[in-house]
């Protein structure tokens, strides 16, 4: 059966909705960690004692909100985008939704996986070994649909995105497989070593560029202007390819490694520079003398805030990579900040853009409330900024306090008190943010219906 583009449409609102819900659930696990922090006790009763624990709920939360949310509203924005760049109808379309449903499936058995105490004791790689190698199978599976969408494509340029979902689609498998090796095969440090390579280069080498493709494509479209340089746009993307991959070892600065370990993942840190900054160039080219539009352009307004979180992110990561501020920082809520930021602070600003622009595009009608949309922005900036600033003062009386000698004792008791202010303002911050989510969640299933009218996506250009 050839594809078409009905068969396009259902599976990217599928992908769109299905993300939707990782994230209500997703952060939801994570609203109850940040109440946990004010109030040990809260859900610790009953039958919910042995589920509800801090250590099982955290990977729960960051697995459904990186693999649940970003990553199957990264497939949707894909599916969508692809094709109009190529003017080639999706290939394998129910493929796609099989591979989707089966995702779907992946995060559900993960999900109780994790529930029930079944662990890795990896960061971002906590599910089972079964459970990797179906993850494999199935990101092979996405691949081979969008190559073969690009392969048969009647548009002979390759517009930058393409290239950078290419390069994500290459890279997340084979760093999947590397930082999911069991670790009997790679004992003692160097495994240590080998999850960092795993759980920085999954946040670069996946959900950073993909996010960055996607901001190649809308940026143009919504500010109605062409991209300020295309060749910019292709040094980051091949600076990035070369330099993000040794990153890793400015998570273990002070850690036990030998020190030429750890100075060797700083200079390509600060080498980082370089593929941000061609970002940001082509971001304030490209929106030259468009900078009014984002008043009345939702969409656009997401996708410049998150372009800021992006640029603040990699302000931070090279700043952290050095030894001095990491002795103070290293193990305190400033890391949790950090964290945040790429993944809730720019890129999922990133997808909210996107699912706002192509819905309507799909569905063949407006967005069913642009107030719902404005609330929904700045309940998420004004909760995440709230969060994070939050964490990033916390983590430095920590760091701080640590240094001076209160690390153990009542004196670590005394520091903990100290932060109680902070982890209250945390709490209140993700309330806002969930909140915010969940109204975003109603527009999206009220603006949801068949499509009329739809605009074929081959028609877009970038």
């Amino acid at each position: 059966m050839q594809p078409s583009v009905e068969n396009t449409y259902r599976v990217v609102r599928f992908m769109f909705l299905s993300s939707i819900v990782w994230l209500l659930i997703g952060m939801t696990f994570g609203l109850i960690l940040a109440l946990k922090y004010v109030w040990p006790e809260f859900l610790a009763f009953g039958p919910l004692q042995k589920y509800l624990q801090y250590g099982r709920i955290r990977p729960i939360h960051t697995n459904l909100v990186l693999l649940g949310w970003l990553t199957m509203a990264y497939l949707g924005a894909m599916f969508y985008i692809i094709p109009a760049l190529t003017k080639t109808p999706l290939q394998y379309p129910r493929l796609a939704m099989i591979g989707g449903i089966l995702w779907n499936v992946f995060l559900i058995v993960g999900a109780v996986v994790l529930m029930n105490g079944m662990t890795d004791v990896i960061e971002y790689a906590e599910f089972p070994y079964f459970l990797d190698i179906v993850a494999v199978i199935l990101m092979g599976v996405i691949a081979t649909i969008c190559f073969a969408t690009i392969v048969r494509r009647r548009e002979k340029k390759l517009y930058v995105s393409l290239w950078y979902f290419m390069g994500s689609l290459l890279w997340l498998p084979l760093l999947w497989i590397v930082g999911n090796l069991p670790p009997s095969w790679i004992p003692g440090v160097p495994r240590f070593n080998m999850a960092w390579f795993y759980g920085h280069n999954v946040i670069g080498l996946w959900f950073t560029t993909v996010g960055v493709g996607i901001i190649y494509y809308l940026l143009p479209k919504l500010a109605n202007n062409p991209l300020y340089s295309h060749r910019l746009s292709l040094i980051g993307f091949w600076t990035i390819a070369a330099f993000y991959v040794w990153n890793g070892p400015h998570h273990i600065q002070n850690g036990p490694v030998p020190a030429w370990l750890m100075k060797s993942g700083v200079i390509p840190s600060v080498l980082m520079i370089i593929p941000v900054w061609t970002v940001v160039a082509n971001f304030f080219g490209t929106m030259k003398g468009k900078w009014h539009v984002a008043a009345t352009n939702i969409p656009l307004r997401f996708l410049l805030t998150g372009v800021i979180f992006y640029l603040i992110t990699c302000l931070q990561g090279p700043f952290q990579s050095l030894m001095g501020p990491s002795s103070v920082i290293k193990f305190t809520n400033w890391v949790i900040g950090h964290a945040h930021l790429p993944l809730f602070g720019a890129f999922s600003f990133v997808c909210f853009a996107a699912i706002y622009t192509i819905l309507p595009k799909i569905t063949g009608r407006p967005l069913n409330s642009t107030a719902l949309m404005n609330a929904h922005f700045w309940l998420s900036v004004g909760g995440f900024l709230l969060f994070a600033s939050s964490m990033w003062t916390a983590g430095l009386i920590q760091g701080f306090a640590w240094m001076s000698g209160k690390q153990y004792g009542p004196a670590f008791v005394e520091v903990l008190v100290a932060l109680r202010p902070y982890t209250m303002a945390r709490a209140l911050g993700g309330a806002l943010m969930v909140i915010g989510q969940f109204l975003f969640a109603y527009n999206v299933i009220r603006s949801l219906a068949p499509a009329r009218q739809a605009t074929h996506p081959t028609a877009s250009t970038a």
